[in-house]
């Protein structure tokens, strides 16, 4: 899957600035002027007149505060469309995996909502909610594992059979099988089981994030950024974690 970064400054000034040098406006006056310098046979002279017209031109359109907001909402909703393009669709998953997937998701949105009506930029923290999403993504393909595992290979069939068998000389062999098999299933449960927890606690978590998010006051952007980016990067170290469980426990139970 390819890197989902956050929309960033340099990426705004850079479309603010294509927006200025393509708006057909200004476009069309440099022309005008061109085509003034060829009819009366002066284009060398106008020439750098045509392209100080042009930049002025420009340069209003790159400082127009209502401009900047619509190049700033276009870009946004190019970026959201391409973000929502590579997401793990909740569908594919089992109804509780999907359904704390879609959770996170929901509450994505209102973050990078939170921030874009706070009008700040919060770099470091969109990026590092792109990343905790990506995270629990991760977590739910391995969840889906050990969910369609325990599916296949409900741990009270083992159970009930092992009790059929156990205290027979006969099927010793079997008993030890279906002993280790149990120890297996267990942990892979637990596993699964703590996934469920843990994605339920770091969403009311993020919850906390996003009404962090819609207190803080621009004059201390810079502190409570750095504050909020390790408040989430703390909960996408954790989901990591507990996504790298279910995988060892996963990988030991095939």
């Amino acid at each position: 899957m390819a890197e989902r970064r956050p929309y960033s400054r340099s990426e705004f000034n850079r479309a603010l600035l294509a927006n200025a040098l393509t708006q057909p406006f200004n476009v069309v006056l440099l022309a005008a002027v061109l085509i003034a310098g060829l009819v009366l046979d002066v284009l060398l002279p106008i020439l750098p007149v045509a392209l100080a017209v042009y930049g002025i031109a420009a340069a209003r359109t790159y400082f127009d505060e209502d401009e900047a907001n619509k190049v700033l909402e276009r870009e946004r909703g190019r970026r959201r469309e391409a973000l929502e393009a590579g997401r793990l669709d909740t569908g594919t998953l089992a109804e509780p995996i999907g359904r704390l997937l879609l959770a996170g998701h929901r509450r994505e949105a209102r973050i990078r909502d939170a921030i874009a009506r706070a009008e700040l930029p919060y770099e470091e923290v969109s990026s590092e909610v792109d990343r905790f999403i990506r995270a629990m993504e991760d977590g739910a393909r391995r969840a889906q594992l050990l969910y369609e595992a325990l599916s296949e290979t409900p741990l009270s069939r083992v159970q009930l059979r092992l009790s059929e068998v156990r205290g027979d000389p006969s099927k010793a062999e079997l008993t030890s099988a279906l002993e280790s098999q149990l120890v297996v299933l267990r942990r892979m449960e637990a596993q699964l089981q703590r996934f469920y927890d843990e994605m339920e606690r770091v969403l009311v978590e993020l919850d906390t994030v996003h009404g962090n998010l819609v207190s803080v006051s621009a004059s201390s952007e810079a502190a409570n950024q750095e504050r909020l980016a390790g408040d989430v990067r703390a909960l996408r170290d954790e989901v990591g974690a507990v996504a790298a469980g279910m995988s060892e426990a996963y990988e030991t139970g095939r």
